[in-house]
C-alpha cells in the first residue's frame, strides 16, 4: 500500500493532528462535565476510568466514521484530495462495507484493541483510582490520541471508496 505524497499530507495532517487536538478538547470537556464535584474515579464500577475508557473506545471511532467518511467522500467527488486507487492493507479490508456497519465495526475492533490496551495498561501501573485532574489529563490525552491513530484510517477507507469516487 504506497501513499502518494498529497495522501500522507492529507492524512497526517488534517486527519491525525486536527482529531488529536480536537478531542483533546472536546473529550477534556465531557470528562469534567461527566465526572466533576467527584474528588476520585474509581477504575471500575458506575462511573470509572475502565467504563470510561471502554464508551470512548466505541463512541470515538464509531462517531469519527459517520462524520469523517462523507466528508472525505465529498471531498474526493469535488478533487479536493485524490481518490486512493491502490490496494488496501489486508487488515482494513474487513471494514470496506456500508457506513453504518463500518463505524460499528471500527468501533467494536477499537473496544478490543485500543480499550483493552487502555485497561491492560492502567492495571499494569496499579491504577485503582484517580483523582479528578488527574482523570481529565488522562481521559483527554487518551481520547486524542486514540482520534490522532484511528481518523487517518477512518479516511484512508473513505478516499478507497467507490462511494467517494
Amino acid at each position: 500500500m504506497l501513499l502518494s505524497t498529497e495522501h500522507r499530507r492529507f492524512l497526517w495532517i488534517g486527519q491525525s493532528l486536527v482529531p488529536f487536538a480536537i478531542n483533546l478538547v472536546l473529550n477534556g470537556g465531557i470528562g469534567w462535565a461527566m465526572f466533576r464535584g467527584a474528588e476520585a474515579i474509581p477504575l471500575w464500577g458506575a462511573s470509572s476510568i475502565g467504563g470510561d475508557a471502554l464508551g470512548t473506545s466505541f463512541l470515538l471511532p464509531a462517531i469519527t466514521c459517520l462524520i469523517v467518511t462523507p466528508l472525505v467522500r465529498s471531498q474526493v467527488r469535488k478533487g479536493a484530495v485524490p481518490a486512493f486507487r491502490g490496494t488496501l492493507a489486508g487488515w482494513l479490508r474487513p471494514f470496506q462495507r456500508p457506513l453504518g456497519l463500518r463505524a460499528c465495526a471500527l468501533g467494536l475492533a477499537c473496544v478490543a484493541l485500543a480499550g483493552g490496551l487502555a485497561i491492560a495498561l492502567l492495571c499494569a501501573l496499579g491504577v485503582e483510582t484517580l483523582g479528578f485532574a488527574p482523570f481529565l489529563g488522562w481521559k483527554a490525552l487518551y481520547a486524542g490520541v486514540l482520534a490522532a491513530l484511528v481518523t487517518p484510517v477512518i479516511a484512508l477507507l473513505a478516499l478507497a471508496d467507490p462511494a467517494g469516487r
